[in-house]
């Protein structure tokens, strides 16, 4: 089934952490590109960017926080700093986020044999070919700005900010399993009623001592065709 958006009628915010105070080259380049076809679309963007920062999850509340008040953007855009993408995906990243709270996109963890880190909730894809689950890596990810609005959660005092910060993000142990602040929110996220939509045509590489760039759209068909075991038992979190 084709879907639709008009682009023109969003404010999109990328959000970046860079903890090494960097990006990688592709990525950077990836940006540019986006933001080069954004601008002849007409279409308003920002870029949010922290820098440093020595908790993972606290630098990703920063980001949050600083997209809720000091933009105007209905719709916030993760992207980690070793991430490489193209238009397509972008573009189609972009107009599902019109449809959907959240989207995503899935990339490969930078080792080998392949492995990607996804927990499916179901063993099909939807009606716009998607796979619901409720943990995956944040790297390429459009959240709507309701989500963070309607989302219940804690918040605390941090020095740089005058207003208290909401704890999308932590990290801890769940299941007697350590968690990572990516799966944490989108696990609370789910469990608030809104679950992570993975477009398997969206491609992306994953930049590390080398480029890793298998499909996840191979891994998930070939699961699928396979009877559908559910992803997380074999590659979950």
């Amino acid at each position: 089934m084709e879907i639709k958006a008009e682009l023109n009628e969003h404010k999109y915010a990328f959000a970046i952490p860079c903890y090494e105070g960097s990006l990688k080259t592709e990525t950077a380049l990836s940006l540019l590109d986006t933001s080069g076809k954004l601008c002849n679309m007409n279409v308003p963007h920002a870029h949010i960017v922290v820098r440093g920062g020595a908790l993972i999850q606290d630098v990703r509340n920063e980001l949050v926080h600083r997209f809720l008040h000091l933009t105007d953007c209905d719709t916030m855009i993760c992207i980690d700093a070793d991430i490489q993408w193209d238009w397509d995906s972008m573009l189609r990243l972009m107009v599902l986020s019109s449809h959907y709270p959240i989207v995503a996109g899935c990339y490969p963890s930078r080792m080998d044999p392949v492995k990607f880190i996804v927990n499916n909730t179901k063993d099909e894809l939807n009606e716009h070919g998607l796979l619901e689950t409720n943990g995956l890596g944040m790297g390429f990810v459009a959240i709507q700005r309701q989500v963070f609005e309607k989302m219940d959660v804690p918040d605390y005092d941090h020095q740089d900010y005058q207003k208290p910060i909401k704890q999308f993000f932590a990290t801890g142990i769940q299941n007697r399993k350590p968690v990572g602040e990516d799966v944490w929110f989108l696990r609370e996220a789910y469990k608030q009623g809104f679950p992570c939509w993975v477009d398997p045509g969206i491609t992306l590489i994953h930049h590390g001592q080398k480029a890793y760039d298998y499909k996840f759209q191979d891994y998930v068909y070939q699961v699928l065709k396979n009877g559908g075991q559910p992803l997380g038992e074999e590659n979950g979190v």
